[in-house]
């Protein structure tokens, strides 16, 4: 009996009385108007998650944060703008507080937050290789697929690529000319003008 509970204490000391650790937030993919604030992984330990809330310039924001999710991007920011964020989490054990991130979102002529994704294209690669090029001169980046860094997709045309999955987080659908009207007036560009609208088809 004495094995079992010097045992207990063992157990005791190693996990029960470990609280959980600070976080850690930081700010990427900043643009003129958002930004993803991320975190790293919630070390817990023995301490159960009650709920993550996000603060910008001190103030709780209402967007909701999957238990499962290390980051969230905020839009809708100002553009040339200084904010200061930090998340605070509440457990079992208590609640915690991370560091502060403090970030500038980009000026109207700043294009390398620009970070695309591409379509459907009716023309040949040397199309979108010409478009990688510009990217690269701009200093803006591409991926092949949508993920939750993508700015834009650009596509000639609706279709299966990409498409249903930039529809589905609100990622603007643009021709191929709005990159290259940012780069001839050296500054970002509404999207707006050059989105492609997928018409039913009337058959």
């Amino acid at each position: 009996m004495r094995e079992f509970w010097d045992l207990e204490s063992t157990i005791l000391d190693k996990f029960g009385n470990t609280p959980p650790e600070t976080p850690t937030v930081r700010v990427k993919n900043i643009t003129q108007t958002s930004l993803i604030l991320e975190w790293d992984p919630l070390v817990l330990h023995t301490a159960t998650l009650r709920s993550l809330d996000i603060f910008k310039n001190n103030t709780k924001l209402a967007q909701h944060v999957p238990g499962d999710a290390n980051f969230i991007k905020l839009s809708g920011l100002d553009v040339d703008q200084e904010y200061k964020f930090h998340i605070v989490i509440k457990t079992t054990a208590g609640q915690y507080k991370s560091n502060q991130a403090t970030a500038r979102t980009h000026k109207m002529e700043n294009l390398t937050g620009i970070r695309v994704a591409f379509g459907n294209f009716e023309q040949s690669e040397s199309a979108l290789d010409e478009l990688k090029q510009l990217l690269e001169k701009m200093g803006a980046t591409w991926t092949d697929e949508v993920n939750h860094e993508t700015t834009h997709v650009i596509a000639q045309r609706p279709g299966t690529r990409n498409y249903d999955t930039a529809v589905r987080y609100s990622i603007p659908i643009v021709k191929p000319d709005w990159l290259i009207q940012c780069d001839k007036n050296k500054k970002i560009q509404p999207a707006l003008p050059y989105y492609i609208v997928n018409v039913p088809s009337s058959d």
